[in-house]
């Protein structure tokens, strides 16, 4: 994997392309760009059909162990690779850890197991098993095996942990790649962890440059827990930390920062130096909060604008208007609000699938204009646009929603298997 810097501007952040996979060398990502977050190695309610209406070309794919794990045996039974047991063969597959659009399982981490988030349940999987994994998987890249489990609350003991058990599975994690022929064509993704502590950030990006020549990018993780909280992350704490991370990276490396950001703190980012985001905002928009992206980037409109569009709302009954006027994504050239609206009161299967294909032609559409001004040195302007737009109030759940257990905690707590088991005093 290989990053090219093609531009820096003072205040906007960097240009560059992100291609030289040894399967795909033709295959490039334009950043500041995102990744397609994907449940199973597949978008979640578009199907690969759908997703022509989309984007038409090969792209990049976020692949999480956590949607993953289940498909071990019958990857490995195919002799596959995941990109083509997935029948995306003309897409790079990317493999992390842990699925951002989805909130963690409480519990206390064991000393040599990582806490894997499945539709099972929490799993703790070991350096081996994960390892294992990646074998039968062969992506085009993954990031090591890692903690990555803090945010802004938590202690500085939790963080000098974070710390000291990834480099420690990083040493195992790159001796094993060395040792391996199954991952000789596959690139590493170095993961800096440390939480909101810049001195252990800075040990961490340490760590790494003393092997940089084995990582084709860098993962910056910690900052959060995943899931929706993170669309209402305040980055007064989180930006400082990006911004000094970014300062210590190489430049001609590519740096990673996933999770359901706001597009108003993914400006901060981008500027801060990030280069490659995720569309789990767009999942957690469309799917759990129904709610359609329709804020305005076209800095030259003078217009009153608002950011979202929640389809459940009976305004919109008898609206015949598309979702977003002017967009020219499938749903708004082919279906009204009203209908969407009409979807979602049924609990129609196709009102999410609509809604996912305009917010992710709304998102895509949403980083050409970043990267125009990127190359401009204007993306205050953008930022200042997009702050005078209205914004809806926090979605809340219904009172369903919150009476019904996820699936995956009822599992954690009654399918316990020999390997998973903690103390009494872990567990409470």
């Amino acid at each position: 994997m290989k990053f090219t810097l093609s531009t820096i501007s003072k205040c906007s952040g960097r240009l560059g392309v992100l291609g030289g996979l040894d399967r795909l060398p033709n295959l490039s990502l334009a950043t500041p760009g995102i990744i397609f977050h994907t449940k199973g190695g597949s978008i979640p309610h578009v199907s690969k059909e759908a997703m022509q209406h989309v984007c038409n070309e090969p792209t990049f794919l976020h692949v999480s162990i956590s949607n993953t794990l289940h498909m071990q045996d019958a990857v490995q039974a195919s002799r596959q690779t995941i990109a083509e047991f997935i029948a995306q063969n003309n897409c790079a597959t990317l493999l992390f850890p842990r699925d951002p659009s989805e909130i963690p399982i409480p519990g206390v981490p064991e000393k040599e197991l990582v806490p894997v988030y499945t539709r099972n349940g929490r799993r703790n999987i070991s350096l081996e098993q994960y390892m294992t994994l990646v074998e039968s998987f062969r992506p085009d890249a993954y990031v090591p095996l890692y903690d990555g489990d803090t945010d802004m609350n938590s202690s500085k003991k939790r963080e000098q942990k974070s710390l000291d058990r990834t480099e420690k599975f990083l040493e195992q994690c790159l001796e094993w790649h060395r040792n391996s022929d199954a991952l000789h064509s596959c690139s590493i993704i170095g993961p800096v962890v440390g939480g909101y502590n810049e001195k252990l950030r800075e040990k961490s990006v340490e760590v790494l440059r003393k092997t940089d020549e084995l990582f084709g990018g860098y993962l910056i993780d910690g900052l959060h827990m995943n899931g929706p909280s993170v669309t209402r992350l305040d980055g007064t704490a989180l930006l400082p930390v990006v911004t000094a991370v970014c300062k210590q990276l190489p430049e001609e490396k590519v740096r990673f920062c996933f999770g359901s950001y706001d597009p108003m703190l993914v400006l901060d980012m981008v500027a801060a130096g990030v280069d490659v985001f995720d569309t789990s905002y767009v999942y957690l928009k469309a799917v759990q909060e129904h709610r359609a992206l329709v804020f305005s980037f076209d800095v030259s409109s003078t217009e009153q604008h608002t950011t979202e569009l929640d389809t459940t709302d009976s305004q919109w009954a008898e609206d015949f208007g598309p979702l977003l006027a002017g967009c020219r994504c499938y749903t708004c050239q082919k279906h009204s609000r009203a209908y969407v609206h009409h979807l979602f009161n049924t609990r129609e299967m196709l009102g999410p699938i609509l809604l996912m294909m305009h917010n992710l032609h709304h998102y895509i559409e949403y980083f050409k204009t970043i990267r125009e001004h990127v190359r401009n040195d204007t993306l205050s302007v953008l930022k200042q646009h997009l702050a005078g737009q209205k914004s809806l109030p926090p979605y809340e759940p219904s009172k369903e929603e919150k009476v019904l257990t996820p699936a995956a905690a009822k599992n954690d707590l009654s399918e316990i298997t020999e390997d998973d088991k903690q103390s009494k005093k872990q567990r409470a």
